[in-house]
């Protein structure tokens, strides 16, 4: 017995490293393989299943044909979801009713805060847009945030200075016999955000190696990267031992440097009542930042210089992927649909002329175009910007439409399956726009079943800022081209796209032949 004692004696630290190890597998295993008893009515997609579809590297529409849609016919369109997120399962709505009520209901209205406070503050999504910002505070926060930005995002359509642009692509398209499609519409989203949101412009159109674009790039890739985001509290480590993330890091530092600097540098001249020329642009080609600051001047509200800062960020975020991939989504289903593509052409000719020379479209012109809004809509149903929303804190037990939903319980809407699901939409991966003519498809469902820009009070504030940019560039580009997609190419049978956390077509080039 002595001798049993003394080893343990000798080896008690590495046996108390190995306790350690234990508990904190064994609580790991009981947060992510044990659904909590008070979720355990609703049916479930295994933890181990997610995984096996992270490493088998299954893009998000078939990893929802596959696992979702089997799942909702028994929980009324409600499931659960433990989605690499290694402390909380989340409750996931993909039914029109149930999805409504998360929408509009004041029980509903806090966005969750706990899987953020979850990540390390020092990750590069969190030092970027801050856990301050208009997307995700709560309460008299976010009132007072929207009572300053509600009048700005109504004010900028700066649809001048989208069509401004459009030259730059017509040369890059002009100079390519087939063009990477995505590629180009991220330049010009960046361009375009930069020159909207901030009045800086990013040369990206300009200048094929950009150091702004390239910094952009490396922090977006920042946000992707597998390691923190299934693992968000290893971030410190994994930049220690990983240049590539050190330096990931670093184009954070320089995009806040450059966000702090514009907004002084704009502050200082509004303020300045001698720089009169501030005033010269017409309202609703402003950038944001200046409507902000003089709605600040005003006395409408304040902001500190990290919350400024923060929603600047996030305005870019959450605008510039969304954007590009929807312009992209849009260009490759037309170029599927040469019917629709020649349908849509012809509106625009009747809005625009068919005059051989380039026509920049004005605000009242972008009214006119019913058939385009159409398409633009049809195409993020099948591919939605955001595919689920920010869940939301459940503050009292709750029964929605006999489904009980406990207080503490977080909930989400699962924008893709709503937008795919075979019972809510006939031929749901058909593209067809009429399913949004008056009366049609869309209007006939009962609730919620397309929110591509989420619903709501907690509404997108830049829907209508990204649809205007959408119409724009669709619409001069109808005029002055035609496209096709190449005959040899990987996406004739359907998109195929990259890394599952980044539902962006994979190498998508199309060929564009010039009208005038």
């Amino acid at each position: 017995m002595t001798e049993i004692k003394d080893q343990i004696y000798r080896y008690r630290h590495y046996i108390g490293v190995a306790a350690a190890v234990l508990l904190v597998c064994q609580q790991v295993y009981h947060r992510i393989f044990r659904i909590p008893k008070n979720l355990r009515h609703l049916p479930a997609i295994p933890y181990g299943q997610q995984l096996k579809a992270l490493q088998s590297q299954e893009n998000l529409i078939s990893r929802t044909q596959r696992l979702v849609f089997p799942l909702l016919s028994k929980a009324n369109g409600v499931y659960l979801v433990c989605f690499f997120d290694l402390d909380t399962w989340t409750i996931y709505v993909a039914d029109p009713e149930i999805a409504r009520i998360v929408f509009f209901k004041p029980e509903f209205a806090n966005k969750t805060s706990s899987v953020l406070d979850s990540i390390d503050q020092n990750t590069t999504l969190i030092e970027f847009v801050g856990n301050d910002n208009v997307s995700i505070v709560n309460g008299h926060h976010w009132k007072d945030q929207r009572k300053i930005m509600n009048p700005a995002f109504h004010r900028a359509t700066p649809v001048g200075m989208f069509g401004s642009l459009m030259p730059k692509v017509f040369r890059l398209v002009e100079e390519q016999p087939t063009v990477p499609v995505l590629e180009l519409m991220q330049k010009l989203t960046l361009d375009a955000l930069g020159k909207s949101v901030f009045g800086f412009d990013f040369g990206g159109l300009d200048d094929p190696d950009s150091v702004w674009v390239k910094t952009y790039r490396l922090l977006f890739d920042g946000f992707t990267n597998v390691i923190p985001l299934v693992f968000p509290r290893l971030d410190g480590l994994y930049r220690y031992f990983s240049a590539k993330r050190r330096a990931q890091h670093d184009a954070v530092y320089k995009l806040i440097d450059l966000l702090d600097g514009v907004a002084d540098k704009k502050r200082s001249m509004l303020q300045d009542e001698s720089n009169s020329h501030t005033n010269d642009v017409p309202e609703h080609e402003k950038d944001l930042l200046q409507l902000m600051l003089e709605a600040e001047l005003r006395g409408e509200g304040n902001w500190t210089k990290k919350e400024l800062r923060h929603n600047m960020a996030i305005f870019f975020v959450a605008g510039h992927d969304t954007t590009s991939h929807a312009l992209t989504f849009c260009l490759y289903l037309l170029a599927m649909n040469q019917d629709i593509q020649k349908k849509a052409r012809e509106e625009i000719l009747r809005v625009l002329g068919d005059e051989p020379t380039d026509v920049f479209p004005t605000l009242e012109d972008c009214k006119k175009m019913d058939y385009l809004d159409m398409v633009i809509k049809e195409s993020m149903r099948i591919y939605p910007p955001a595919n689920d929303i920010l869940a939301r804190d459940v503050h009292e037990d709750l029964n929605v439409k006999g489904i009980f939903i406990p207080k503490g319980a977080m909930v989400s809407v699962d924008i893709q399956a709503l937008h795919h699901r075979p019972d809510l939409w006939h031929e749901p991966e058909k593209f067809n726009p009429d399913r949004f003519l008056p009366g049609g498809e869309h209007d006939s469902h009962e609730g919620i079943a397309y929110a591509p820009f989420s619903s709501g009070a907690r509404q997108c504030i830049a829907l209508k800022f990204s649809i205007m940019q959408q119409r724009v560039v669709l619409a001069m580009l109808l005029r002055k081209f035609e496209w096709e997609l190449p005959k040899e190419s990987k996406h004739k049978d359907g998109i195929k796209f990259e890394i599952p956390f980044n539902l962006a077509p994979k190498d998508l080039e199309l060929t564009f032949h010039k009208r005038y």
